[in-house]
């Protein structure tokens, strides 16, 4: 693979876009200062630059010791990036929901198989299955049979939280939602929602890719697909989805059905113009082929109309009736006589994703038997529905609320 050295990505950065306030000068180094999110909300133009700056810095080869962004390092080498040294939501809300430890213990580097992917857990957890045509299904045995696998990552600070929270695991929530005390992540925490394909060796040079071991002792090759990331730079997140050009026309795929935007690469042309933006290092290596989808920073544009931001594998089935910002503020717990409850993802009959404002009748539901359940926010984190009670504890058919 073809890397840019990074003093070569700062130069570029200078003689290039204008910066927004955005340092550019270490882009290895993920920002996380007021600064930044004031250059999130200040325009459209800084939100999608944002979202660039943001994606290299997570992109960038981590240090094999630190797991931090290597300044020695070219963007593009062969190499883990900084992403994938976070700790895996499957490691962090353990089956038997028990502590996951300190952050050494979470992001200790192990084999690449089953365990990094959320596709077992899928299975269990109805509210965080995989959309297929529309519909959550489970993934069931992914790496023998299904051609893409999904993994979910949090950064220190998010992680932090979670365990200092005690929100690892059911009994913890409950005991939030009970206490009344609000679940606010610090600002700085970072989630990212990652989709691997199987591609063939001949695409390998196009992709990030992965060498995946079977139990049958297979290595099957993967590509990243997609990448969505949450960051907590406001106290609705800023949200930003990336996805690999290919899937606008891929077989089996169902393309790219929302217009990108990216009011930076693109400049005064049309924000759907399908390039990567210039001068911040990506000409020359394989990052080149990934695009942005869109950024999300608010429910409603100017003219009051319900913003839509959906990824073509993440959100597949549903790409139009999708809302990153609107789907996260539904996730919420209810307890009713010890029993959790949770909002459901897709919308009526037909499955659709909900958008625009939340409703805040969302949260003063009844329930089956039409006592009122009240729903307290766990902060646009979705990914917080894979806890599980201690393994002493079970809490019946209550989990999730369908």
């Amino acid at each position: 693979m073809i890397g840019v050295r990074p003093a070569l990505v700062v130069l570029l950065c200078v003689a290039g876009k204008p910066a927004w306030s955005l340092d550019w000068s270490r882009p290895w180094q993920v920002p996380q200062n007021s600064a930044a999110a004031s250059a999130v909300a200040a325009t459209p133009a800084a939100s999608d630059e944002f979202a660039w700056r943001l994606l290299i810095a997570l992109l960038w080869p981590a240090h094999a010791r630190t797991g931090l962004g290597d300044p020695d390092a070219a963007l593009g080498a062969a190499r883990p990036c900084v992403w994938e040294r976070w700790a895996n939501s499957a490691d962090v809300y353990r089956d038997d929901g028990a502590d996951p430890g300190p952050w050494s213990a979470v992001v200790a580097p192990r084999e690449t198989s089953v365990h990094r992917f959320q596709a077992e857990e899928l299975g269990r957890l109805p509210n965080v299955r995989h959309i297929v045509a529309g519909r959550m299904q489970a993934l069931r045995d992914p790496l023998e049979h299904s051609p893409r696998l999904v993994e979910i990552r949090m950064n220190e600070i998010a992680f932090g939280y979670v365990r200092k929270r005690g929100l690892y695991n059911l009994d913890g929530q409950i005991a939030a939602v009970a206490a009344g005390v609000p679940i606010e992540f610090p600002a700085g925490a970072i989630e990212v929602k990652a989709n691997w394909r199987v591609i063939a060796p001949s695409d390998a040079p196009r992709y990030h890719t992965l060498d995946v071991h079977l139990a049958s002792g297979e290595t099957r090759l993967y590509g990243l697909t997609a990448l969505n990331i949450a960051a907590k730079e406001s106290p609705r997140w800023f949200w930003a989805s990336f996805e690999h050009v290919d899937n606008a026309t891929r077989a089996g795929g169902e393309g790219w059905l929302l217009p990108s935007r990216d009011r930076y690469a693109c400049g005064r042309t049309a924000s759907d113009c399908d390039r990567a933006p210039a001068g911040i290092g990506l000409d020359q290596n394989l990052w080149r082929h990934y695009r942005l989808r869109g950024t999300q920073i608010r429910y409603l544009d100017d003219a009051g109309t319900a913003e839509r931001l959906g990824n073509s594998e993440l959100e597949a089935g549903l790409q139009e009736s999708a809302s990153c910002m609107t789907c996260h503020s539904r996730a919420a717990l209810s307890v009713s006589d010890g029993v959790p409850r949770r909002l459901e993802i897709l919308a009526g009959p037909g499955r659709r994703g909900y958008v625009g404002a939340p409703d805040p009748a969302w949260f003063a539901a009844l329930g089956a038997d039409g006592r009122p359940l009240e729903f307290r926010s766990l902060d646009f984190v979705w990914s917080l529905a894979q806890a599980k009670p201690r393994r002493e504890r079970s809490f019946g058919s209550g989990v999730p609320l369908k």
